[in-house]
């Protein structure tokens, strides 16, 4: 593995990156992450993400020590400096340390870290969280380091044999799965939980909903218990890291199959263009 990072703009070594054990982010995940993909020495919607890493700041009173302009230049040095032709880009917000604990309180940390990368090809498969998100808490629409739903429904469907969980909120409703954006298909009309459902506003979600439009097709932001998602035409997750993946296998009390339909394979095609028809 290809990895190189950096700590408040300077680069370090994996084997010598330190934080302090007083950082709040360790006391008590008080922090923000970002996760990038990068197409060999263009980061994949930076500006996006980054107005969305000001907007969780302002909402968990994180003062950022430096402005998102000289993030980004950290970024896209961190970036170019990895030489792989596809890239995961973590970049990772701490409080700094704890005034509580240490008696004085720092700066935030900045931290970049850039391994290699391979875009996800095949379908996956999908189970259900056992775990209930909160849908009222605008915590929902950022991405905090307090994610220990998402990992802990992760690993218990790694755990089964499936590659995510899909999350319900407390009003029985989808929310997403545990690391993307959830989507069906149903009479060519595309649908996706709205964020009021408690899903992250997502990157590559707001994209899909883009591109769906531009072909024509219907797309709706709707509040839909489980049932009604099992019995779609087509279902897909998105992210920044796994653009559009197909699924094919859901388990409830039982396993729904699903094929991986044309207006899936459209969408991912599209969005597949933009983002490396761009490089070239």
């Amino acid at each position: 593995m290809k990895i190189n990072c950096s700590i408040n703009g300077r680069a370090i070594s994996p084997q010598n990156a330190r934080i302090s054990i007083f950082d709040n982010s360790l006391f008590y995940a008080d922090g923000l992450f970002e996760t990038l993909l990068a197409v060999n020495n263009r980061v994949v919607f930076l500006d996006e993400h980054l107005r969305r890493l000001e907007k969780g700041a302002k909402l968990i009173r994180l003062n950022l020590p430096v402005s998102t302009k000289v993030i980004a230049d950290w970024i896209e040095r961190e970036a170019t400096r990895n030489q792989s032709p596809v890239k995961k880009i973590r970049l990772t917000i701490t409080a700094g340390e704890s005034a509580f604990w240490r008696g004085k309180k720092s700066k935030p940390k900045i931290i970049i870290i850039v391994t290699d990368y391979k875009i996800p090809t095949n379908p996956f498969s999908l189970t259900i969280s056992p775990f209930r998100v909160d849908e009222r808490l605008p915590f929902r629409n950022i991405k905090t380091l307090a994610f220990i739903i998402e990992m802990t429904s992760r690993k218990a469907a790694y755990m089964k044999g499936f590659d995510d969980a899909i999350l319900l909120n407390r009003s029985g409703h989808v929310a997403e799965a545990t690391s993307a954006n959830l989507f069906w298909v149903k009479n060519n009309r595309l649908y996706t939980p709205p964020l009021s459902s408690g899903c992250l506003e997502g990157m590559t979600r707001r994209h899909v909903l883009k591109s769906a439009k531009r072909i024509g097709l219907k797309t709706i932001e709707k509040k839909a218990r489980l049932e009604e998602v099992l019995n779609a035409d087509e279902i897909f997750i998105s992210s920044s890291l796994k653009l559009i993946v197909p699924i094919v296998k859901i388990k409830t009390d039982r396993i729904h199959k699903y094929k991986t339909g044309n207006l899936t394979l459209k969408l991912q095609g599209l969005l597949r263009r933009q983002i490396f028809e761009e490089e070239k």
